[in-house]
């Protein structure tokens, strides 16, 4: 008797956006595997040191957006939380051979040079909002038009999200799982920015 086991959680939902327009998903996410059905506590914050402490919290729960050309290795654009991997980088534009990175712009909430924000207006992945009491939470994913600016075309994207109990400076606790996947199909525009 054959038996099978499928461990990944990821829901498929494609995506087609327009080139040159601003990028905004906003996902509603719960945690099923509980009964009764409750939404994750996308707030809280990891316990230990914090070694950002006039940045906001280091939050449990951080997020990454691939978008990558279907079929190879390169890498279009990631969208990242203000965190990721309990660090954070700078703002990348992409072009036909550099890796887009946007962690979100330096204005407004909390915010530290180069980082992104913890606040939804600016943020690229935003998940600090969330308080766990109610159905489902949401996520809101974002970039600005300069950032959707690669070649129209079929491509793949994933969202992952990183869950870290307790801080510490490596990755040992950290547990990565694909919330999202599938296609991401990229039209051309008419209007340039």
């Amino acid at each position: 008797m054959a038996t099978e086991i499928n461990t990944s959680v990821g829901q498929e939902m494609n995506i087609t956006h327009r080139r040159n327009d601003s990028f905004e998903l906003q996902v509603s996410v719960t945690d099923s595997s509980v009964s009764p059905i409750t939404s994750f506590d996308l707030s809280n914050a990891q316990s230990g040191a914090n070694p950002y402490p006039t940045a906001g919290i280091m939050p449990v729960y951080q997020g990454k957006m691939t978008i990558k050309k279907r079929g190879t290795q390169h890498e279009a654009v990631n969208i990242y939380s203000y965190y990721w991997r309990d660090s954070h980088g700078n703002n990348i534009i992409p072009t036909l051979i550099q890796t887009g990175n946007y962690f979100g712009e330096k204005v407004g909430g909390t915010h530290a040079d180069g980082a992104g924000n913890q606040d939804y207006l600016y943020s690229g992945i935003y998940m600090l909002d969330s308080v766990g009491t109610s159905a489902d939470e949401n996520i809101y994913i974002k970039a600005p038009s300069i950032y959707m600016s690669f070649d129209p075309g079929e491509y793949v994207y994933d969202l992952q999200i990183r869950r870290k109990d307790v801080y510490s400076s490596s990755d040992v606790g950290a547990v990565y799982t694909t919330w999202l996947f599938g296609t991401f199909t990229l039209i051309e525009d008419v209007t340039q920015v």
